[in-house]
């Protein structure tokens, strides 16, 4: 055992560094240098780019291991401030992106949904959190939900037996094995969740309710574009959402605050919010 640490930690043994670089382009990217994260063996798949990858792996050594450099490293470079939009030759030329020459379109994890949706609502707690057993108890075989709690999910209690409903819809890893890269799935529960959840319908409505603050119709719809999807409506889309609004708050009897709240729950379970470019 003792053995297998010294030449896991050996300067001359660049895996660990190069291991953990992919893992992290693989989370930035949507797909790692190395394709196969969880294995870097014979059976493995080859890096598409070798001298980047031990670059890279050797900044982060430098670093002291520093996770954050490295991904202000990477963040910061022009290829992941590309589009995910492509040109038709690019697209014959490199169908499956292996060279990078495009950003890879991906959906939000299940816990980037999930802080989003708090942060939008000005909800989300910054603070880093404490210890669980304390409050949830050591016995987490009960029903767990995460639907009160404001903490970002990532100091939030996982149960292997026992995993949050709104975490498994969208495919979070499984606590049982070591998951370097997760499976995507689209199914119709996922809709249905978005769509009927009280999570989702509490939180839309409170960002609803903060887009009042703007001094017209127009400005109210254009705030809650800018703020959900990051960028200004278009004529035709600001004409729809006044429809929408007006419908709803003359036909079916609702408050101009409700109203926007669905104006806002419809513009978080679109694709446009779910998957990032």
């Amino acid at each position: 055992r003792l053995q297998l640490v010294k030449w896991l930690a050996n300067p001359d043994n660049a895996l660990l560094d190069r291991v953990m670089v992919n893992r992290i382009w693989h989370n930035l990217f949507g797909r790692g240098i190395v394709a196969s994260v969880d294995n870097f063996g014979r059976l493995g798949t080859p890096p598409t780019h070798p001298e980047l990858l031990d670059y890279l792996a050797t900044e982060f050594r430098a670093s002291g291991g520093s996770v954050k450099n490295l991904i202000r490293r990477i963040v910061l470079s022009r290829t992941y401030r590309l589009s995910a939009d492509a040109s038709r030759s690019l697209e014959e030329a490199d169908p499956e992106n292996k060279m990078f020459g495009r950003q890879n379109r991906r959906r939000l994890t299940a816990e980037e949904i999930r802080d989003s949706v708090l942060y939008l609502a000005d909800r989300l707690n910054p603070d880093s959190g404490a210890a669980t057993a304390g409050k949830y108890g050591v016995d987490l075989d009960k029903p767990m939900s995460f639907a009160k709690e404001t903490l970002r999910t990532v100091y939030l209690p996982i149960a292997r037996n026992n995993l949050v409903a709104e975490l498994e819809l969208f495919d979070a890893a499984n606590p049982d094995f070591v998951s370097g890269s997760r499976s995507i799935t689209t199914v119709p529960t996922q809709a249905l969740y978005l769509l009927n959840n009280n999570f989702f319908l509490t939180q839309a409505k409170e960002i609803g309710k903060r887009s009042l603050s703007a001094k017209d119709a127009s400005d109210r719809i254009s705030r809650l574009y800018q703020e959900i999807l990051n960028r200004t409506p278009s004529y035709i889309e600001i004409q729809r959402a006044l429809d929408f609004v007006k419908e709803l708050e003359t036909d079916s009897k609702i408050d101009r605050e409700e109203a926007f709240g669905h104006l806002a729950h419809l513009l978080l379970v679109s694709t446009e919010f779910l998957f990032l470019n």
